[in-house]
């Protein structure tokens, strides 16, 4: 019944819709104001655009410390904040490769302690600890 739209209809759509946002983005007022944010943000530092204040620069010197290897594991430990622990697993993902994350405290080997209510979650013990920004802590933690 229903097929593929023929590639006049299909390029129509494509001009209609691309006309379309070229007119919102000139439109005055509140309607054009997301738009020209996004079409105008320029990136001021190294750092991904995350949506929770996050310390970029400590990420990278815990990425810097952790081992190399694809053997090492690592567990974030921070506030119970949803936006800030999302954007921690993103930046980990990013800068702490090729170690592996884990979900669970007692399987890591390190652990990134990020403005969290204690430095170690209960049950884990230090074995050595970097201060890599403020209230932000990698810890190598002891196995067993």
């Amino acid at each position: 019944m229903f097929g593929p739209l023929p590639l006049r209809v299909r390029l129509g759509l494509v001009a209609l819709l691309a006309l379309l946002t070229v007119a919102v983005a000139f439109a005055p007022g509140r309607l054009s104001g997301p738009i020209r944010r996004l079409a105008n943000y320029r990136a001021d530092t190294r750092d991904p655009i995350y949506n929770a204040p996050i310390d970029g620069r400590a990420i990278r010197r815990a990425g810097a410390i952790l081992p190399d290897s694809r053997g090492v594991t690592y567990y974030i430990h921070t506030r119970p904040v949803p936006q800030l622990g999302h954007d921690l697993i993103g930046a980990g993902l990013l800068f702490f490769l090729p170690a592996v994350p884990v979900p669970s405290p007692r399987e890591a080997q390190w652990v990134l302690s990020y403005d969290a209510p204690t430095l170690l979650p209960k049950g884990v013990r230090a074995e050595k600890t970097y201060r890599v920004g403020e209230r932000i802590y990698l810890i190598r933690v002891r196995q067993g």
